[in-house]
């Protein structure tokens, strides 16, 4: 009797320890669902973003997203180890790719277990791929181009392409190429770009590697290209380039990137007749910046001096071809050092600078438009200014500082865009500087207004 009774004992005990794991097994469950996004139909190509909060009653070890074809089949899958009692599907949605699905049925489905392996389903919801995406086809285009027509050019003439390229998505790749009278790619260069509708082709990557006074006597075709990331690809120039004549080994020009002869303006159409007023503090620069002075010769201050093609750095951009000056390089250089010494910030001076002359000019109007700073502008000649020329018929702008006034005539200091094979002295000696009046490396171009600085 006592035998049969242990017996009976021993049975029960072994029906509660199997029993344990079922009532374990019954506590764990799904206790919030809060914001969890479900697919119904979803055009093929086109994302499904996975969100919303899923809450248990004791720590997941881990959680499953799963997508499973109309066969039953994975076809991708995120997996988590969270740990806790609260998990973000967000987490998954970088790695569930419906945009990669292929027409069908599929099952969408979020699975969560507990330490002891107890599975809980969270979510099982059915849907569909449907046909093909037609994607509406961009717009890529092109304003101020450079050269705006055909260009001719003397033997050894440095010049610089510009533009800016806008696109309705984000572009691929932005190429440009010289190619001589047989169609043989004498330069090219291709930028790749990621998240970015905007581009300027001035003092860009592509603008340096266009190397148009290495080309010898003859014709030449210029393209400019863009791409888009659903694949628009167009031309948005095409200009025929003459290179004829041979130019000295030095070529000194009188604008950032290169001269021009449009003589268009009256004989005084940059004079001043009103009341000529000096700012308190103000001392005119009539020689060349020393080689220690950081806003003409520290990359950190000058944004132009990180390029040997765009600033006298000693460096050779290409062979042993040197800058010896840059109308834009020293612009920037006085402009942040006229700031700083009228004790305003320098930063508001990097905001405006990098691109062209008239790029200058348009992106402080910008600013000032936008009431996210820029300095105040016009077109009435004042000490301590910044004077934007407009481009000329050979596609270059030129920016020189007003440092004085003279009997109605500005007086600039200045530098012109100056390659060849002599280096740039140690001690900044031999830079291309100017201070004279403004008429000197006007050209004749139309004034587009002057930036007032202090």
């Amino acid at each position: 009797m006592k035998r049969k009774k242990r017996i009976l004992m021993m049975l029960l005990m072994a029906l509660l320890i199997m029993a344990m794991p079922a009532g374990a097994q019954a506590a764990f469950k799904v206790t919030a669902k809060t914001g969890v996004t479900l697919p119904t139909t979803i055009k093929k190509g086109a994302f499904f973003n996975v969100k919303g909060i899923v809450k248990a009653n004791e720590p997941m070890t881990k959680i499953s997203c799963t997508i499973y074809n109309s066969a039953e089949k994975c076809v991708d899958r995120y997996d988590a180890r969270p740990y806790t009692k609260a998990f973000n599907l967000r987490a998954a949605d970088p790695y569930l790719e419906f945009n990669k699905l292929a027409a069908g049925r599929y099952s969408y489905r979020i699975c969560i277990y507990n330490a002891k392996g107890v599975k809980r389903r969270v979510v099982n919801k059915k849907f569909t791929v449907a046909g093909t995406t037609t994607t509406k086809k961009g717009t890529i285009k092109i304003t101020r181009p450079i050269p705006s027509k055909n260009v001719i050019l003397n033997k050894g003439r440095a010049y610089s392409i510009g533009g800016t390229i806008t696109s309705t998505y984000n572009l691929k790749t932005v190429k440009a190429s010289i190619l001589d009278n047989n169609k043989k790619k004498v330069y090219t260069k291709t930028v790749s770009l990621k998240n970015q509708r905007t581009y300027k082709v001035n003092n860009s990557a592509l603008d340096s590697a266009m190397l148009f006074d290495r080309l010898g006597n003859g014709t030449y075709t210029y393209y400019l290209s863009a791409a888009d990331v659903k694949g628009t690809s167009v031309t948005l120039v095409k200009r025929t380039i003459t290179v004829k004549t041979v130019s000295s080994n030095t070529n000194t020009n009188n604008s950032s990137t290169g001269s021009n002869t449009n003589n268009t303006n009256s004989p005084n159409y940059l004079d001043y007749n009103g009341i000529v007023t000096q700012p308190s503090g103000f001392k005119a620069r009539t020689g060349r910046p020393s080689s220690s002075n950081r806003y003409f010769y520290n990359k950190s201050y000058n944004i132009y001096y990180q390029y040997n093609g765009l600033a006298p750095t000693g460096k050779a951009y290409y062979g042993n071809q040197y800058v010896l000056g840059n109308c834009t390089w020293y612009a920037c250089g006085r402009a942040m050092e006229l700031v700083a010494n009228a004790g305003g910030n320098v930063s508001k001076v990097k905001a405006i600078f990098g691109g062209d002359p008239v790029g200058i000019y348009n992106t402080n109007a910008s600013l000032v438009a936008k009431g996210k700073g820029g300095f105040s502008y016009g077109t009435t000649p004042k000490i301590g200014a910044l004077a934007i020329f407009n481009y000329g018929s050979s596609g270059d702008a030129h920016i020189a500082v007003v440092e004085n006034i003279v009997n109605g005539v500005p007086y600039v200091s200045e530098s012109g865009y100056t390659v060849g094979a002599t280096m740039p002295k140690s001690d900044k000696s031999n830079i291309i500087f100017r201070y004279q009046s403004i008429y000197n490396w006007a050209g004749g171009r139309s004034i587009r207004g002057y930036i007032y600085l202090i």
